[in-house]
């Protein structure tokens, strides 16, 4: 029974994936075709639309060939609930994805796009009810979880800035955007492959500390990053007092 379980609960995962991918493929594509439709977009008329539209371009391009070429059990999973995927695999390739989403092009529609990462946080609340299962302390599996999932909403989406240096500021953007990415990717490896009992890494919480307070510095005058702001302070909270707790209960 308990095996059955298991092996159902692999296929849910893996369409979650499927919404995931699915959802964010479609938002990005249509707001990359309504942009080149509009009269009054040029993709490439200044600094900003060129990087955004071309990561985009790259970020899109590469989740087709992973999807297409090095995730075969991925889609085997779907209608064979005998198969585990490469959970190691999936969860770059929707890392990957998830570049094109923190970029803000013409015609986004945002609550598409969290939609979307609604299903990736079900696909992650599903694998950790699988691996609480077997756990020695399966609240820590469960607070990496809230953090990781506070810590992918402080990654600050790339947004064009009129301020007086918006050259320097959309460049500090875009490595943000990237190397934010890059570590919430390493822990949504870390906890899909079963090493997702302790996310509470020190690297990843101070970048996104100084990158954050560097953004929302720099255009405070502008506009507020509320949102980013909200969930920074969430996600070093959590990081200090998940640390407390992990050391009494180790």
């Amino acid at each position: 029974m308990i095996k059955s379980h298991v092996k159902n609960m692999n296929t849910i995962i893996s369409w979650f994936f499927v919404l995931y991918f699915g959802i964010l493929f479609i938002e990005r594509f249509q707001s990359i075709i309504r942009s080149y439709m509009d009269s009054k977009v040029i993709l490439y008329g200044n600094g900003f639309n060129a990087y955004t539209y071309t990561i985009s371009f790259i970020s899109l391009g590469a989740t087709i060939i992973l999807l297409i070429f090095f995730n075969n059990s991925f889609w085997h999973s779907l209608i064979d609930n005998s198969i585990i995927p490469n959970y190691s695999m999936l969860a770059i390739t929707a890392g990957v994805l998830l570049i094109s989403g923190m970029v803000h092009t013409e015609h986004t529609i945002a609550p598409i796009q969290f939609i979307s990462y609604g299903m990736l946080i079900v696909a992650m609340i599903l694998r950790t009810i699988q691996a609480s299962s077997g756990a020695e302390v399966p609240f820590k599996l469960w607070y990496s979880l809230i953090f990781l999932i506070s810590f992918s909403m402080a990654i600050p989406v790339m947004y064009h800035s009129n301020i007086e240096h918006e050259t320097l500021f959309h460049v500090i953007e875009a490595i943000a955007s990237l190397i934010l990415v890059f570590f919430f990717t390493y822990m949504l490896h870390q906890m899909f492959i079963g090493q997702g009992n302790n996310l509470l890494y020190w690297i990843p919480i101070i970048t996104a500390i100084i990158f954050d307070a560097i953004i929302i510095a720099m255009r405070w005058k502008e506009s507020v990053n509320v949102f980013v702001l909200i969930f920074i302070i969430a996600s070093t909270i959590l990081f200090m007092v998940g640390k407390i707790i992990f050391a009494i209960l180790k």
